[in-house]
């Protein structure tokens, strides 16, 4: 089944098999062990998927803190060696974009790329790669388990209702943190947020699909400039505190960086309050009214 609701009706059997799926593909990916990276972010994005279902469903489940946990809990695992990795790339693209700005201290530059990758080797030399993966394909397996029995305190639109509008609420509220208190914690924050009302957007995906494939791309769009935000606030923080005295070339990269969050905060927030116009409860009713749709 696939990550999105096909009919207005069943819904704890529709979750419990949404849940079966991303669980299933997580561990044959986790199983296959083809390419230790791509396994890692594709069983990464199954939890944030699998977190998403279980905040939607929140109201209604008495489990939701045990299988949150659990997904974040396998997720977290393989967090630094994965963070390490994208902020090499994150510098690459640094060091390429900003060439220019770069060119008097290109050298220094460079030597911070080497040292980052040289990290990334070595945090995920010290990972025990074989093993992580194994204890990921057996907490997937445990939870597949439990998430065939999943039960719920309510039945029909409303196992579901009130896990959305409360997400659409926390969406708002965070964004507008964000805008009052622009730095790198509350644009996490809002981040979060904005992943998680990405992914139940796209379990709506087959309700209106003229309305809803614009909707997740530009929540999409807005997710990415997030977390490029966030992976140059991550690089900022290493850079920071691992430049010496007249490290011209940390100098220079930090404000590159600074100048480029910026430009991705204000893109962010345009695009955000356009995402987050309408009232709660008018959302709701929209969302209600496009699920009739399914039939």
């Amino acid at each position: 089944m696939a990550y999105a609701f096909r009919q207005n009706s069943g819904f704890a059997d529709q979750i419990r098999a949404i849940a079966i799926e991303q669980i299933d593909r997580a561990i044959e990916a986790t199983e296959a062990r083809e390419n230790f990276d791509e396994t890692v972010h594709t069983l990464r994005k199954s939890c944030k998927k699998l977190r998403a279902l279980v905040k939607l469903v929140r109201p209604a489940f008495a489990d939701y803190e045990r299988e949150n946990g659990a997904f974040r809990a396998i997720a977290d695992r393989f967090s630094v060696a994965r963070d390490a990795a994208v902020m090499v790339q994150t510098m690459a693209h640094i060091i390429e974009q900003s060439g220019e700005r770069l060119s008097g201290d290109g050298i220094g530059s460079l030597t911070l790329l080497d040292r980052l990758r040289q990290r990334a080797a070595h945090l995920r030399g010290q990972m025990g790669e074989d093993e992580l993966l194994g204890l990921a394909v057996d907490d997937f397996r445990a939870a597949r388990q439990r998430a065939r029995a999943w039960q719920f305190d309510a039945s029909g639109a409303d196992i579901v209702e009130p896990g959305l509008e409360r997400a659409y609420r926390r969406f708002r509220k965070r964004l507008e943190k964000a805008r009052k208190s622009p730095d790198g914690e509350t644009i996490h924050d809002w981040r979060k947020a904005a992943k998680v009302w990405w992914y139940l957007m796209r379990l709506h995906e087959r309700t209106a699909p003229s309305v809803m494939d614009n909707l997740t791309t530009q929540l999409n769009m807005l997710g990415e400039a997030l977390g490029d935000h966030h992976n140059l606030a991550v690089l900022a923080g290493w850079i920071a505190s691992s430049r010496g005295p007249g490290d011209g070339a940390s100098e220079v990269l930090l404000t590159v960086i600074a100048d480029r969050q910026t430009a991705l905060a204000e893109q962010a927030f345009g695009l955000g309050r356009q995402l987050a116009a309408e009232r709660p409860a008018t959302a709701a009713g929209r969302f209600r009214a496009y699920r009739k749709l399914l039939g």
